[in-house]
């Protein structure tokens, strides 16, 4: 099995493998959120939360992955995401939300979350400690003696049997397609990953670069910054579905970053005499196609 743990550190993870885990991962937030709202406007806020993300995630790193945004019953102030383009927002949330702009924010900083596999190193990390865990002396005597694996988090060690770990982790590093490894190793993997992840949050790091990432696809479609800096106030300092830095800590990084974009714009020869700041949103392309269209229809 160490050999096992070796080639798992050493692998890399494929773009199908990352939407396989993340639609599993979505599976469970979404369950973990109540499920998918069922207001009788869903199907309409469905539809305009997936044009403000899309037009985000069109401005971001990866804009062609198969993008999906939805929300969430549950009354927390929640976002969450899931690799290979899931992303989440939960009805206390919206309820929370002054403009389009700032919602614009969140959805920003869930896209930068995946664009910048976040989670996936995450999950990488997880499968290695995990493997690793098995491995050891120390942790097969805490199995034997007490039938549960070691740390806080959900681990493999706790759901699968010595046999089945052992073949699933055989099968990982042979670089076996995710959908194969079967339901309960499915379900293991994605249940002890959303715990840990629960419990420990995302690197600070990683929350900080989601946080600038998150301003500059906002600024390129069109929205306010400002807006996100100021929605950030409103969050909850605990009870968020991750562990998060501290709100003050954030804000005050993005309003660095935010004066060094002023403080550059008199220098840049690309300058606009227009007053973006007051720009909250940019009409979509599919939008204006099917103005466009109907204007046309008219006119005949």
């Amino acid at each position: 099995m160490k050999k096992d743990c070796e080639a798992l550190k050493a692998r890399t993870i494929s773009f199908e493998e990352e939407t396989a885990f993340g639609g599993a991962v979505s599976v469970n937030w979404v369950s973990k959120g109540g499920g998918l709202t069922n207001r009788s406007e869903a199907r309409a806020l469905h539809v305009q939360l997936n044009k403000i993300g899309k037009n985000l995630a069109a401005q971001s790193s990866r804009p062609n992955i198969p993008w999906t945004f939805g929300v969430l019953q549950s009354e927390g102030v929640n976002a969450v995401s899931g690799p290979g383009g899931y992303v989440f927002v939960s009805e206390g949330l919206l309820a929370q939300l002054d403009n389009e702009a700032q919602l614009a924010g969140v959805l920003a900083h869930e896209i930068a979350h995946i664009t910048g596999k976040h989670a996936m190193r995450e999950y990488h990390t997880y499968l290695v400690e995990q493997c690793e865990d098995a491995a050891s002396d120390e942790t097969k005597k805490a199995v034997m003696n007490t039938g549960v694996g070691i740390g806080k988090a959900l681990g493999l060690i706790q759901q699968l049997p010595p046999g089945e770990l052992r073949n699933l982790f055989q099968r990982l590093a042979a670089n076996a397609d995710f959908n194969t490894l079967g339901k309960e190793a499915i379900k293991a993997i994605t249940n002890g990953f959303v715990a840990s992840l629960t419990e420990k949050g995302f690197d600070t790091e990683d929350e900080y670069a989601a946080d600038l990432e998150a301003v500059e696809l906002m600024a390129a479609a069109g929205y306010s910054p400002e807006e996100y800096v100021a929605f950030l106030s409103k969050l909850p300092d605990k009870g968020l579905s991750t562990e998060h830095p501290r709100k003050e800590k954030r804000q005050e990084r993005l309003r660095k970053h935010l004066a060094k974009w002023s403080g550059r714009a008199p220098n840049n020869e690309f300058t606009t005499p227009v007053d973006l700041s007051q720009t909250k949103v940019v009409p979509l392309r599919d939008a204006l196609q099917t103005e466009r269209t109907g204007t046309a229809a008219r006119g005949n």
